[in-house]
């Protein structure tokens, strides 16, 4: 009878067992989320001193001397940067050229989500070549 009662209760804790172990995985689907969660986005718009959205400028984040990512503005002159938070450094900063317009350099500590940076015509202009070269250079960085 001992022997009975034993394996009885054994059975049971292995069902209860499994059962927690069926509820972590849901848990673990959780932590999925959470990291996706813990992305940061930042995103804005390039307008010119009148307010013009400025469609396909040329944005690179530089999150560290080893680590940049891109984007360009969409026909509204919108773009956007997904990230983990934990790669943002002091030193992180916008890069963002348009032909026509000064190369524009901004801190990301300095910007606001959902804001302009604005491009302006002072100080040395971007031809079209040197703003097709760093359209296509700024490919290499991670999006």
């Amino acid at each position: 009878m001992k022997k009975i009662i034993i394996f009885c209760a054994s059975v049971l804790l292995l069902i209860s067992c499994k059962s927690k172990e069926n509820s972590g995985s849901n848990n673990g689907e959780d932590n999925v989320l959470s990291k996706s969660e813990e992305l940061k986005t930042i995103r804005g718009t390039v307008a010119d001193k009148k307010g013009t959205k400025i469609a396909y400028a040329a944005v690179k984040l530089y999150l560290n001397d080893d680590d940049c990512m891109n984007a360009y503005t969409n026909d509204d002159g919108y773009f956007e940067f997904k990230l983990d938070e934990l790669r943002i450094k002091d030193q992180s900063h916008f890069e963002v050229v348009y032909k026509g317009y000064s190369k524009t350099l901004l801190s990301l500590r300095n910007f606001v989500n959902d804001r302009s940076i604005i491009l302006s015509k002072k100080g040395k202009v971007i031809s079209t070549a040197d703003y097709h070269v760093f359209y296509e250079s700024i490919k290499s960085c991670a999006r």
